[in-house]
């Protein structure tokens, strides 16, 4: 079980709040974690302050100061907060709160409610005048565009934040920005803007002697000189960005450093000293198990030995670049290595083989600009519905003019909207009309059968009973459970993928129903390493519950003591290996039994959502399912493996 340390040099902090909760419990204050006692502390705060601005200010402070230690709680912690400061009228605080839970969104990739959070404190620093925060929200907004790639929309919050701090003097956040805009506008392939403020920002950087943005400055540098085909001016760029990250000891971005220096010597014709440097880098990218870096590597290795007519060692180095490019799914690298073996191929005469792989650097290269074009759109969506919110808020000063300017920006958006999306399905409708109609029907059957109906009944039924039985406290807690369960049920079916952290708590959510529905007739246990970074692992939603379910209903079901279901993570290459084990009959004997397994219709949906999973991730793991009976033990053991999808 994960469990939050404190160093010791942190106890003074908190010996009021541990005084206050051991003079009012009953159970002594050393049974709790030190966690648990800073989450008591806040909590008392909270109740404390009403609306005494001081004692909220002192809240915000100790929340977000403690947001690492308090864990999950850091965001209903912000919730209960913005709902005291709104009641207060604690306009700077809601301003704060709204920024601080805008960015915890963002890192969760929420990003429209981070949006929306943002555009309301946003709006509160315009009130109050405060031209800081103002700046932190332009840059706070333009980074939940760029998450999304929603570069055109990102850009100008960008130029609004770096105008205020050059306003306020802000050398340190206006060089920041500036190497956000240089890093935006080379995404754009807008290569002089691009220049211009990365040279800006390593202009600030070099004054400050900052030297981690000075290595990113030179190294997107070197790549704009590198798509402008210019390697000899590149290679200097890459060197100084190349001493500064040796100075500082970062061994990743050496690694990327390097092989950027070979593609420069690749582009001269340099070609020894372009592989020697690709297999220094290699070297590094291969220490942190990089495949998406390694791909590109030896993709270039190959069309060297192409260039050095060494044609069998140049198979065995694209077949491996493209082996990884696979398993990454990284269709740019595609692209280039497909083109490399059509050269290849071509070169000794092999024209089917040739051919075979044109097709598939065009297929890929259509997938590019489909995805391109749906990001188009995408943009524009966003763009208008972004123009109307900030036209609302300007409405207050000049309401008959910017109601006119909204209708003709409206009338503009609008109609080149259905002008780009008419181009677009006409474009993709036949090459996608039978995948988008297998992949709508995949996705409802899953919304449906997310929840069990079986599930719901007995839960619903258990609350009545409670009801009935006169407990309305417990059945309130059920019922605050299961819509808590029912809401992360609904958020999770629309995305096609979830940090771990959240697969873990909607899951922990369903168990503690069920063991408040059996009476608590079994335990539960949730393991996973500290070092498992849960919030940044991303994985698809809901796959594990058929397999708990089954455990509950089939396992343990006539066991009324002792029960345990254990699930335990952990990472092993580019998966995550999840464990089911309960303590039950074992999967023989209850499938030989009159109760035989239930095929439920979620563990359908599961064996058709792992198919199409296998298509992107080939090396996945089948599921595993063992009675543990053969090992002189009871109960079944099923281990499924998740694909990391950041």
């Amino acid at each position: 079980m994960n469990q939050l340390i404190l160093p010791s040099r942190f106890w003074y902090i908190f010996l009021p709040g541990i005084f206050i909760l051991f003079c009012g419990n009953s159970a002594p204050a050393q049974t709790k974690s030190k966690s648990e006692l800073i989450c008591d502390t806040i909590r008392l705060t909270l109740n404390e302050a009403s609306n005494d601005t001081a004692k909220l200010h002192a809240a915000l402070t100790k929340i977000r100061r403690c947001r690492r230690k308090i864990g999950n709680n850091y965001e209903p912690f912000l919730e209960d907060f913005i709902l005291k400061a709104s009641h207060a009228d604690y306009q700077y605080g809601l301003m704060k709160a709204y920024d601080f839970l805008g960015l915890q969104k963002r890192y969760n990739e929420s990003y429209d409610e981070a949006i929306m959070l943002h555009q309301r404190s946003l709006e509160i620093a315009k009130l109050l005048g405060d031209t800081l925060q103002m700046c932190y929200n332009y840059n706070n907004l333009g980074q939940a565009y760029r998450k999304q790639d929603l570069n055109i929309l990102a850009l100008p919050y960008f130029h609004k934040a770096l105008a205020m701090q050059e306003l306020l003097g802000n050398d340190k956040s206006a060089s920041f920005t500036h190497n956000t805009l240089g890093a935006t506008y080379l995404a754009q392939n807008e290569l002089d803007k691009a220049s211009y403020h990365l040279e800006k920002s390593n202009q600030i950087a070099e004054r400050r002697n900052d030297k981690r943005t000075m290595a990113f400055n030179y190294g997107m540098l070197g790549e704009i000189q590198l798509m402008r085909n210019e390697p000899d001016e590149a290679l200097p760029l890459f060197e100084k960005a190349l001493i500064i990250k040796e100075e500082l000891n970062y061994d990743k971005g050496i690694a990327v450093t390097l092989h950027l220096m070979a593609q420069a010597y690749y582009q001269k014709g340099d070609y020894k000293k372009a592989e020697s440097i690709f297999n220094q880098a290699i070297a590094i990218h291969r220490r942190y198990k990089n495949k998406r870096y390694l791909s590109l590597c030896y993709a270039y290795i190959g069309k060297i030995q192409i260039a050095q007519q060494k044609y069998s060692q140049a198979e065995k180095s694209l077949t491996k670049a493209k082996d990884m490019a696979n398993d990454v799914h990284s269709i740019e690298q595609l692209v280039l290595i497909h083109e490399a073996f059509t050269q290849l191929y071509k070169t000794s005469d092999n024209w089917p083989l040739a051919y075979t792989h044109l097709k598939a650097s065009n297929a890929w290269k259509d997938s590019l600009n489909a995805a391109k074009y749906q990001k188009q759109i995408q943009n524009l969506e966003i763009d208008y519905q972004t123009q109307q919110k900030e036209q609302q808020i300007e409405i207050l000063s000049s309401a008959n003019e910017i109601k006119t300017q909204r209708i003709r920006l409206g009338i503009a958006i609008i109609a080149l909207l259905l002008i780009s999306l008419a181009f677009v399905f006409y474009m993709l409708s036949v090459r996608k009309k039978n995948a988008q109609q297998q992949e709508e029907k995949l996705r409802q059957q899953l919304l449906k059968s997310q929840m069990n109906p079986h599930f719901i009944f007995n839960a619903l039924g258990s609350i009545q009973n409670y009801m009935y039985r006169n407990k309305p406290e417990t059945a309130a807690r059920y019922m605050g459970n299961f819509a808590k369960l029912t809401r992360s049920i609904l958020n999770n079916s629309s995305n096609d993928k979830i940090t771990l952290d959240e697969e873990i708590e909607t899951l922990t959510h369903y168990l503690e129903l069920e063991q408040m529905r059996m009476k608590d007739t079994f335990q539960y246990q949730i393991n996973f390493s500290e070092d498992l970074e849960t919030e940044l692992i991303h994985v698809p939603p809901m796959l594990l519950q058929p397999f708990i379910e089954n455990s509950i209903k089939h396992g343990i079901k006539n066991m009324h003591e002792g029960a345990l279901i254990t699930l335990s993570f952990s990472e092993t290459d580019d998966f995550i290996c999840a464990n089911i084990e309960d303590n039950g009959i074992g999967i023989n004997q209850s499938a030989n039994s009159n109760n035989k397994l239930h095929k439920s219709l979620a563990t359908e949906i599961f064996k058709q959502r792992m198919a199409i999973i296998k298509n992107n991730y080939p090396a996945l793991p089948q599921p595993v399912i063992k009675d543990l009976s053969d090992e002189n033990k009871s109960g079944t053991l099923v281990t499924v493996y998740l694909p990391i999808l950041n």
